[in-house]
């Protein structure tokens, strides 16, 4: 009858022993993980291998930018303050660098919007200023954008292109600098410098958009702070082409400094602008004045009214004195007229005789000598004589001549003397217009001349900004200029085959680590010491020199393998346990099948008989009988299920084995109650029979941790060997064993360590294979169950 005995996988005594460090445990997991070590060391080495060989290497370009940042805080001593001002407007220029607003000029000044690679039998490579042609193109559609078009050189200078478009593969076959015109885009394709007739590599070309561009950019882009006490920042830029890579650092950089003179001269150009339109407005204003004061000289005829209004005064009293004259010539030519009429004598003063006409002053001096005549020749003759008559014809003819000449020297006057009224009315009233005219031409010239004045202030101060603008640097100062990288910065090959192989080695560590922390089957003698508190007889190498499918007698005399000298050693301590010279019973159990019970049962037998004693080895294992397999005989129909149930003697169920002095039973044909069988009085008798029989009777008896039979049996036995095999049992087996001991039952207990590797002394030992109602697993279960040993 079974039982459930058998420990569960996890107990006390494993947790104690997972807590502290077995270091024959370990290096025993370390031994059997050698495969595993060299496994994990060689394929991770070779994933780093195949990482380095099929990676497109990239190269970093790197410069150096000192910047200069002005602050009043350093005329006030605030150091904190400079400082903290320092590392902002660092990080500040560092985002400045990385906007999408400034990469967006970087990418327009690149002039890099058509990518040109090769196909490589693994990898692709940008040619990248080598191309052996290029593009120029107009996309209509944006959808092609941002995607490859295959190049293939063909005879003649022609080429093939191929594209895909709503999913479809679409080629056509053009020749160089033909226009290629599509409903989705226009492409021109020339050969350059680079271009070779028996060139047949095929290309591809990509035609970036400006977000991609920029995408691209602030992707690779790295700005970092080199040193903020040094105000330094490092650019670089990353590429899988090194001149590509130096070429964008150098853009980015001389695009910064422009940047920077750029924001300096802001408040220039705002001044300018502000200058150039007080410019025009005061020229506007000086051309208004300037056409007034035209105007003014045009009508006024002068440019100095201080003048004019002088020359005025003076030209109105010279009218005056004119005037004044005129009238004195209208009076005295009145008087004259007056006499001349009366026919009074006229007496003319000489100096008026001297201003008036020539005619006149004649006609007044004749006139004057014939009346001056006539009174004379009146004192001669009456006034009836002829001489008398003749006088006064004369004098009528005077006097008439006289008065024509008079009235037309007195409208002469008359006329002058208007006109001098006319005149003196124009300036007087000019006169009187003359200082309000002065005041508003003297406002308007000083206008003009502050306006002139201001206009030159103008053109003075915007010509010092245009030199200022033209003179402009920045301060911020390249003190590395844009490296050649000369090796990649990634893949590594050292660094990435030499971390290949350290992942190899760390990964076998924590294989190996986990498969200590996992392994819970006793591994050598000395750990089966400290699990076990019963004597251990020995221990058993495993064996090697052939595989056994079957448990088999592999001893033979004079045998000095180190398996046969393991046994021996077995046989001296059981002599020192049982010293007794009267027979004596042995039973051979284990916790479950597997662990070589039956195998050391038989080879124990062979190395007691070889000493001249008296060997019978009985197979109490009635479930699963193993010992006549061992012996290479067969199972008999007398064995010990016919002997105990009567129906066999002891005799007829002894069978001889190639070793003198060795016997065995076999367990005989199956019965339905084994345990009962052992349980009755005639196995005690059988016992005592084979002890009286045999000088050592070796009982094989069933797995202790799976039925009661073992149990049974080990109480009638003068010594009970537990056999533990290395590697096979599991530590929580011993549980079983110790419990056995505790019960004061057996106080002969004793366990052997089978099948272990190596041990001092021993050398190498045997292997086999055992089962217990194991013979109907299938393949697939017993592939599971080896790789899971591994474990």
């Amino acid at each position: 009858m079974e039982n459930n005995h058998l420990p569960q996988s996890s107990t006390d005594n494993e947790t104690d022993f997972l807590e502290s460090f077995d270091l024959e445990r370990f290096w025993y997991v370390l031994k059997r993980s050698k495969f595993w070590m060299i496994a994990f060391i060689i394929l991770t080495t070779s994933l780093g291998y195949v990482y380095v060989r099929y990676t497109k290497p990239v190269y970093s370009s790197q410069s150096v930018i000192k910047l200069d940042f002005e602050s009043e805080a350093n005329v006030l001593g605030l150091v904190d303050l400079v400082n903290t001002q320092d590392r902002n407007e660092i990080s500040g220029e560092i985002s400045l660098i990385k906007s999408q607003l400034f990469l967006s000029r970087v990418a327009e000044a690149a002039k890099m919007d058509v990518s040109y690679h090769v196909y490589g039998r693994y990898l692709t490579d940008e040619r990248y200023r080598n191309s052996p042609f290029i593009v120029s193109y107009k996309i209509i559609n944006t959808d092609f954008y941002n995607r490859p078009f295959d190049i293939e050189f063909g005879a003649e200078d022609s080429f093939k292109i191929t594209y895909r478009i709503n999913g479809e593969s679409k080629a056509s076959n053009h020749a160089f600098g033909e226009e290629i015109k599509t409903n989705d885009f226009n492409l021109l394709i020339e050969q350059t410098e680079n271009f070779s007739p028996t060139d047949d590599n095929k290309y591809f070309f990509i035609i970036s958009s400006g977000d991609a561009l920029v995408k691209r950019l602030q992707s690779n882009l790295q700005v970092q702070p080199e040193s903020f006490n040094a105000k330094t920042i490092r650019v670089s830029y990353s590429d899988h082409n090194k001149y590509k890579a130096r070429d964008l650092v150098d853009l980015v950089d001389s695009l910064y400094l422009n940047y920077t003179r750029e924001v300096k001269n802001v408040a220039i150009e705002q001044k300018i602008n502000f200058l150039d339109k007080q410019i025009d407005a005061t020229e506007k204003k000086l051309s208004e004045y300037e056409d007034y004061f035209e105007e003014f000289t045009i009508e006024n005829r002068t440019t100095d009214l201080g003048k004019d209004l002088n020359r005025t005064i003076e030209q109105l009293s010279v009218l005056d004195s004119q005037r004044y004259g005129l009238k004195k010539k209208i009076s005295d030519l009145s008087l004259i007229e007056n006499r001349v009429k009366n026919k009074d004598a006229i007496v003319v003063n000489p100096l008026l005789l001297g201003r008036l006409p020539s005619p006149l002053s004649k006609s007044i001096i004749e006139f004057s000598n014939l009346q001056q005549e006539r009174e004379l020749k009146l004192s001669s003759y009456n006034e009836t004589s002829y001489v008398i008559e003749q006088i006064d014809v004369k004098l009528e003819k005077a006097e008439n001549l006289l008065s024509e000449l008079l009235i037309s020297y007195d409208n002469s006057l008359e006329d002058q003397l208007r006109q001098i009224d006319r005149r003196r009315n124009f300036l007087e009233r000019n006169l009187s217009q003359m200082p309000a005219m002065g005041t508003a031409y003297g406002k308007n010239r000083r206008v003009y001349g502050i306006q002139e004045n201001f206009m030159l202030q103008l053109q003075t101060s915007k010509m010092e900004l245009e030199i200022t603008r033209a003179g402009t640097v920045t301060k911020n100062v390249i003190l590395s200029p844009a490296s050649l990288p000369q090796s990649p910065i990634k893949p590594q090959k050292v660094l990435i085959i030499a971390s290949g192989l350290m992942v190899g080695v760390v990964l076998s560590i924590i294989f190996i680590l986990i498969r200590y922390l996992a392994h819970n089957k006793v591994a050598g003698i000395r750990e089966l010491e400290r699990l076990v508190n019963v004597p251990i007889l020995g221990a058993i190498p495993h064996y090697k020199k052939e595989a056994l499918n079957q448990t088999s007698l592999v001893v033979k005399r004079d045998s000095k393998s180190s398996l046969s000298e393991a046994l021996r050693t077995i046989r001296t301590n059981m002599d020192f346990i049982h010293a007794s010279k009267e027979s004596k019973s042995i039973s051979v159990t284990s916790t479950i099948s597997g662990e070589g019970k039956t195998f050391v049962a038989s080879n124990l037998g062979a190395i007691i008989a070889m000493t001249g004693q008296k060997v019978c080895v009985v197979d109490i294992d009635m479930r699963k009988p193993k010992v006549h397999l061992a012996f290479g005989g067969q199972s008999s129909r007398h064995g010990v299920s016919t002997i105990l149930s009567g129906k066999s003697k002891i005799n007829e169920g002894i069978q001889e084995t190639p070793i003198e002095g060795l016997c065995f039973i076999s367990a005989g044909p199956t019965p339905p109650n084994p345990s009962e069988l052992l349980l009755q009085a005639e196995f005690e008798k059988m016992l005592k029979d084979l002890n009286n029989m045999f000088d050592v009777v070796i009982l094989d008896t069933p797995p202790v941790g799976l039925v009661t039979d073992g149990r049974l049996v080990m109480k009638y036995c003068d010594i009970q060997l537990y056999i533990v095999r290395a590697d096979y049992s599991k530590r929580s087996f011993v549980k079983v064993l110790n419990d056995l001991k505790a019960t004061g039952q057996f106080s002969r207990m004793t366990t052997i360590l089978n099948s272990i590797d190596s041990t001092p002394g021993y050398g190498y030992g045997y292997g086999y294979g055992y089962g217990y109602y194991t013979e109907d697993e299938s393949k697939r279960k017993k592939v599971a169950s080896s790789l899971k040993n591994l474990f």
